[in-house]
């Protein structure tokens, strides 16, 4: 298949970090196989798109406000690190008029009927509300961060979001400065459900990073490279605790006192789980 549209600089940056993302992401192994997967709105990049004759391809229950949005999405079961090849492991998909489906504009290994990743609807959900609320956070991330996953599987930690931040916070200030509004916790759901997007959305909404329980974490950026950072640095902290924890001692961490002038001093949201 032809590409349908040329890319303009806007959008050949937005997927350079893409493609830069999944380097990381591949490189920190936090992306197994085929796992992870990663999302960016491209509709006010590519705000003139042409009438297309490419075939629909159907998908039920899309939202109607996303009818003409357009967006780059790594393919279903393509891995991370083949994002350095943007146009074979990831596509350009453009939502139906009637928000029925969708058409492949570019990439997909050249292929009409190339699915974009099998979290389409919560990726397209989590964007169509970023703008709602006017955000301008256009890309999501979802990935399997190894120590934020291990510290979800703790008995009480797992369970409790105070305990969880404040375990990742009070290790570096860095994380309660850079993960102003912390972690949500979502409970297991199933991948894939209806449950799981409506949840992440819902978490997304008051916090930086959703951590779905012994699964991965999901957050939102201007860009990849932002989501991912955010990702990466609440990592950080549920390492350096766990690596306490595995030391022997539990770490005294930065104290209530401490974190407080760090809030005060940077303008940084308070608490609240």
């Amino acid at each position: 298949m032809t590409p349908l549209l040329t890319l303009n600089d806007a959008a050949l940056d937005a997927i350079a970090k893409a493609t830069e993302v999944g380097q990381f992401l591949w490189q920190r192994e936090w992306a197994e196989r085929n796992g992870g997967n990663l999302s960016i709105d491209l509709t006010d990049v590519l705000p003139s798109l042409p009438t297309s004759t490419a075939t629909v391809q159907r998908v039920a229950k899309l939202p109607l406000a996303a009818a003409g949005h357009c967006y780059f999405m790594k393919g279903s079961g393509e891995r991370m690190r083949d994002l350095v090849r943007p146009d074979q492991a990831g596509c350009i998909i453009r939502i139906d008029d009637q928000a029925q489906g969708y058409q492949v504009l570019w990439g997909g290994r050249g292929r009409e009927d190339y699915k974009p990743t099998s979290e389409l609807l919560s990726h397209i959900k989590l964007l169509l509300d970023a703008r709602q609320r006017g955000s301008s956070d256009r890309c999501v991330v979802h990935t399997h961060p190894h120590e934020l996953i291990m510290l979800s599987h703790h008995p009480l930690l797992g369970k409790d979001a105070t305990a969880f931040n404040l375990a990742c916070w009070k290790m570096l200030p860095e994380v309660r400065a850079f993960v102003p509004r912390g972690v949500r916790l979502v409970p297991y759901l199933r991948s894939g459900s209806v449950a799981l997007s409506d949840a992440t959305v819902t978490a997304l909404q008051t916090a930086d990073v959703a951590m779905w329980e012994k699964h991965g974490a999901v957050a939102m950026g201007t860009d990849a490279l932002a989501a991912f950072d955010l990702i990466d640095v609440a990592n950080k902290g549920a390492r350096l605790y766990l690596g306490c924890l595995a030391s022997g001692f539990e770490p005294d961490g930065l104290s209530d006192a401490q974190l407080l002038d760090l809030q005060t001093a940077f303008s940084l949201p308070s608490a609240s789980f």
